[in-house]
């Protein structure tokens, strides 16, 4: 069991990698454009997205004043706030937002799919990332009558009904909970609803398939991929 878990890692760190060359391959090109990561971290990621970009004016909000130190110690203007709450930008101000790995923590989805909206230029690109509810380790999961793997998690401090997984976590604090876990149609239907033109949708993933098989069957069925990487415009 222990050995399946450092699998699992593995194929984690993977599929990481995959989103982040396809959020890469997706942002647009400008050196006069207004970037904006949510859920920057430390900004080392968002650096080299803006390098990409070929901006140097790049925003960042997150939640954690730690991380936060550093994105700003980098050169990114920084914001401590809330995501699910409004954000300190103005409108119609910025030309591309990335959000990897963040949707699936909010609790307020509405104020996000506003928020990007409402700061977004005419014609500006909003990436998103985020783990597939309908991916097939998440259909087995209930058919075995446990949680879906991606959450939601119920408790911040167990993660209860995620067996085999869980031995793994047991007694170890959830600081970021998963709160809102969507299937990849979902996301696709709210940017819609919200006005935004979907561009593209890619499926990464396809837990505990090698990556060489998960990549040939995303490629066929992206709706049940485990990750999902969608682009859209304003």
């Amino acid at each position: 069991m222990r050995a399946f878990g450092k699998y699992i890692g593995y194929l984690g760190r993977v599929n990481e990698g995959l989103i982040e060359q396809m959020v890469l391959e997706s942002l647009p090109k400008g050196k006069d454009s207004v970037y904006l990561d949510l859920g920057c971290g430390d900004g080392v990621k968002t650096l080299i997205r803006a390098s990409h970009i070929g901006t140097g004016d790049v925003i960042g909000i997150e939640g954690d004043k730690n991380l936060l130190s550093a994105a700003k110690n980098g050169g990114i203007k920084t914001y401590w706030t809330d995501i699910n709450l409004p954000w300190p930008i103005n409108d119609v101000s910025v030309d591309c937002i990335t959000a990897t790995e963040v949707v699936e923590h909010l609790s307020d989805l509405d104020n996000f799919f506003s928020e990007s909206k409402r700061i977004l230029k005419p014609g500006g690109k909003i990436i998103i990332s985020t783990e597939n509810l309908a991916g097939y380790h998440n259909i087995f999961a209930l058919l075995m009558g446990d949680q879906p793997y991606t959450g939601p998690y119920l408790s911040k401090a167990f993660p209860v009904g995620h067996k085999p997984c869980s031995k793994f976590y047991q007694g170890k604090n959830i600081a970021y909970p998963h709160l809102n876990v969507m299937t990849t149609k979902a996301l696709r239907q709210l940017l819609s609803r919200y006005g935004f033109k979907v561009k593209g949708i890619s499926g990464i993933g396809f837990y505990p398939l090698l990556p060489f098989l998960a990549n040939l069957l995303a490629s066929f069925d992206k709706y049940h991929a485990s990750y999902c990487v969608v682009v859209a415009e304003k």
